[in-house]
């Protein structure tokens, strides 16, 4: 629907700005977004929440376009980019009813254990024999520490990480641990809000993953942390 939003509305105008047809309030200001970087409104009523300026959001459009083609017409790939999806919390439920059929077990009795993996998408040689390798997602607000194993505090002057592969484990909700664990949020983008869609979802909010820590909640809530699926740049 948006690829056909794109298409329909730069024919329109190209034939405005030719003269063949009425240029139109809504093509002026396109054409107004376009000489501004931003991105047109009217791409934006069909498109996914993001902030990025127009020239990176192209890029990030084509990257979706590119994942979503090479798993249509190759398959499965090994982890997932899930930031490109319009509906994340779609993909999660999809995964934990796979396992829930395989194994027979009431998926409200599941959930996921969120385990951070030592490397980055490049590292990744084969999916998981249960659950999925997702990866794509940036923190903010502080940083994992590879040898520590645990979120630590950020390095002077960088506020956004990427962030190393995530494996979504299904467990069962009573065996998962919760001790020294940080409740870490998931956004699509920056804002920390997001209106309520008809699904009942939150149109930013993804997902609550637990993380290791040493430090209380608290601390980490007063420096704003939180997991983002794409930056603003």
């Amino acid at each position: 629907m948006l690829l056909n939003v794109i298409r329909k509305t730069l024919a329109d105008l190209v034939k405005a700005i030719e003269g063949t047809v009425v240029m139109s309030m809504e093509l002026e200001k396109m054409f107004e977004s376009f000489m501004n970087n931003k991105v047109p409104l009217n791409w934006e009523k069909a498109a996914y929440p993001c902030l990025k300026p127009l020239n990176s959001w192209y890029k990030d459009l084509i990257k979706r376009i590119e994942f979503i083609g090479d798993w249509l017409y190759n398959g499965p790939p090994r982890s997932f980019w899930v930031p490109a999806f319009f509906f994340p919390q779609g993909f999660n439920t999809a995964t934990m009813q796979t396992y829930a059929r395989e194994t027979s077990t009431a998926i409200d009795t599941l959930t996921f254990k969120t385990n951070v993996m030592p490397c980055f998408n490049d590292g990744i040689s084969a999916a998981p024999e249960i659950g999925v390798y997702v990866y794509g997602y940036y923190m903010q607000g502080a940083r994992w520490d590879e040898k520590k194993k645990i979120v630590e505090d950020s390095h002077i002057g960088v506020v956004i990480v990427e962030f190393p592969v995530i494996w979504l484990e299904p467990v069962l909700l009573e065996d998962l641990k919760r001790d020294k664990m940080l409740e870490c949020p998931l956004y699509k983008t920056s804002v920390r809000a997001g209106e309520l869609s008809t699904t009942g979802h939150s149109t930013n909010f993804v997902q609550f993953m637990l993380i290791p820590t040493e430090k209380d909640s608290d601390y980490w809530v007063r420096r704003g942390i939180a997991l983002l699926c794409m930056t603003d740049d």
